[in-house]
């Protein structure tokens, strides 16, 4: 049988077709590895000063290697191959992508580079004024992330940062106390600093007029008195925060009318209350009360006396609205014939005319009534004044004339609401 016969045009066709198909297969493969590669890089946990080996192909056409804060030329490269590139991470490397400077472009790495970085605070300023800026030195400082303050107070926006110093703005509402520096990198730190830093507060040195009228202006002397936020008087409720005026040195507040007699408090930033030495005075306050011979409530029980009474909740170290001196007594009324009894005394009343006490009704108690005996008395009937001390000077015999007492009996009649209490006992 004889052999087929191909027409040559077929054979030079298909070995031109082979050899082009090579040809094109060479000239991808070779334009596929002029390519610059970044394949990887390490090892995880470096530190700065240590060698970082780079592996990838065509490396030999790098120029320079970018990291975040810190660049490298290829002159100062540890080891360059087309497959491998050694460098010593620089102190100043931050992390961040690197980045392959070549010829044809940049490459950049598709995952940051991290560290392992040991950060350490060597100095600080250990005293400050809220919005004054403090500065810490140390190592690797740039690696930090927050400073946090006391009452878990973060700050996370620095004034500058470097490898050697952070500067940071104290912020307005922080207190005194320690600090803790948070730190980045493959193992974070947390750092307690040993030295607390100590957080200027306002002060007040006096404040005039004493007394004042209530709706006049009062004006607070001091210090630091740009760090005030607010002032607390007593028997207003909310914190006064308008400010007729306001400087370093003085504050001056216009007087609400519910003002009482008192201390009063200034309040910084930070929510810290600085309370006056001096007692706040209104113009047309009764004056202070004639001294009490034998005294059951002075700031506090006197002469063994207790509260045996009920249905009422009474606070006897009050500061909210005093009468004279440094506290008085609120009793709480709960509308079930309550009492406040001061009870577990005994004086023998020879020598003594009358029982004085101070009364101050809060709103919704004026006109009504309590009863007050003594040793099972019959009653003697007080009609309560509403924002007012009323002072009350009853004589023994308008209460049984008891020749010893032993208890002394304030009862509501039937209603609920706050009175204030101050200076009991006999003249």
């Amino acid at each position: 049988m004889n052999p087929k016969k191909f027409p040559i045009r077929l054979v030079f066709a298909a070995l031109a077709g082979t050899f082009l198909f090579i040809t094109l297969s060479c000239e991808k493969k070779e334009a596929l590895s002029s390519a610059v590669e970044l394949l990887s890089f390490g090892p995880a946990g470096i530190q700065h000063g240590e060698q970082m080996r780079i592996i990838g192909n065509n490396l030999d056409k790098v120029t320079a290697i970018e990291f975040v804060g810190a660049s490298i030329q290829s002159t100062n490269f540890v080891e360059q191959t087309s497959e491998l590139i050694v460098v010593t991470v620089p102190e100043q490397a931050e992390r961040g992508i690197i980045t392959l400077k070549t010829s044809e472009g940049d490459i950049t790495s598709k995952s940051p580079l991290n560290l392992e970085v040991p950060v350490v605070i060597t100095d600080f300023t250990t005293s400050a004024k809220p919005g004054e800026q403090i500065t810490f030195q140390g190592e690797y400082l740039n690696w930090v992330t927050s400073i946090v303050f006391a009452d878990e107070l973060p700050v996370t926006e620095f004034v500058s940062q470097s490898l050697t110093e952070l500067v940071v703005t104290v912020p307005m509402n922080a207190q005194s106390g320690s600090l803790t520096v948070l730190t980045g990198g493959t193992e974070p730190l947390t750092i307690e600093l040993e030295d607390q830093l100590e957080v200027t507060l306002p002060s007040i040195t006096g404040f005039s007029p004493n007394p004042v009228d209530r709706g006049a202006n009062l004006t607070v002397s001091g210090a630091d008195l740009d760090l005030v936020k607010g002032i607390v008087l007593k028997g207003v409720a909310d914190t006064i925060m308008d400010f007729v005026s306001r400087s370093e040195t003085e504050l001056v507040i216009a007087i609400p009318e519910e003002a009482t007699r008192g201390t009063l408090s200034i309040v910084a930033f930070s929510k810290i209350a600085v309370e006056s030495e001096d007692i706040l005075t209104f113009v047309g306050d009764p004056v202070a009360p004639d001294p009490l011979a034998y005294p059951l409530y002075i700031d506090q029980l006197e002469n063994s006396a207790q509260n045996w009474g009920w249905g009422s909740t009474v606070d006897f170290n009050n500061s909210e609205n005093v009468r004279d001196g440094n506290a008085a007594i609120k009793v709480s009324y709960q509308g079930s014939w309550g009492a406040l009894k001061f009870a577990n005394f005994s004086v023998n009343t020879a020598g003594y005319q009358e029982i004085a006490f101070s009364i101050f009704g809060t709103p919704g108690t004026g006109g009504k009534t309590i009863n007050l005996t003594t040793n099972g008395s019959s009653a003697y009937v007080i009609t309560i004044t509403e924002g007012e001390w009323v002072e009350y000077k009853l004589p023994l015999t308008e209460l049984g004339n008891p020749a010893t007492m032993t208890e002394l009996v304030f009862q509501e009649t039937g209603w609920s609401g706050t009175v204030y209490m101050d200076h009991v006992g006999l003249r």
